[in-house]
């Protein structure tokens, strides 16, 4: 998950979705798409927290909330809809009059900039994140691997089993036992997406967030 909290503190225990968690939390407010999951995968593998900001969670406390912008004059609107508390802002994309004058104190980047630039900004404006590294990463099976994969991607089950050449009940077997080794590991992996996190954040996914936006 990935969240904005607020506070320059960044120690505060938050509930999102489950357990209670400590540390430093960043709130992503995106387009729901490939991005968004690599720039949590850059970010938890710094250390921090993640959540995804909708409407229905926008008001959990983070320290930092991260905003893509649309475009087409909505983002000042979908802003007000998804932030509702004062936290440091980092704006990924270009400059909107609207925007600025919604939330002058935000930081923009550019999709175009090195990732350091990402770092180098939260550290900046939170500081390191509290939490140590990630949990290990399961010892998954190669079919485990290679049906992870697949599906993260955006198969379906069907197609996955297509590929591998074997039974959609198969195809699940696999994806239920590397959940439930990511879940020993401390890293749920909740449906599509929380397989494509782990992913990611375990290199079986290039992830574009190594190189540049």
């Amino acid at each position: 998950m990935v969240a904005v909290i607020h506070g320059q503190g960044g120690s505060e225990v938050v509930a999102v979705g489950g357990p209670v968690v400590a540390g430093k939390w960043i709130g992503i407010a995106g387009r729901g798409d490939f991005l968004d999951d690599a720039l949590a995968a850059l970010l938890r593998e710094r250390g921090y927290q993640v959540v995804a900001l909708t409407p229905r969670n926008g008001t959990h406390r983070v320290d930092l909330v991260f905003f893509r912008v649309v475009g087409g004059g909505r983002d000042a609107d979908r802003y007000r809809s998804l932030v509702s508390q004062a936290a440091p802002v980092v704006v990924l994309g270009p400059r909107d009059p609207d925007m600025v004058s919604t939330i002058p104190n935000a930081v923009w980047l550019q999709y175009s900039m090195d990732t350091n630039a990402v770092v180098t900004t939260v550290e900046r404006l939170i500081g390191p994140a509290d939490e140590g590294p990630r949990g290990p990463a399961p010892q998954l099976s190669a079919r485990e691997k290679d049906a992870v994969v697949a599906y993260a991607m955006g198969m379906t089950v069907r197609e996955v089993a297509t590929e591998l050449g074997v039974a959609p009940t198969t195809v699940s077997t696999h994806l239920d036992r590397a959940r439930a080794k990511y879940i020993a590991a401390g890293r749920p992996a909740d449906g599509k997406i929380g397989l494509l996190r782990c992913a990611l954040e375990d290199g079986l996914i290039p992830c574009p967030c190594r190189s540049r936006w």
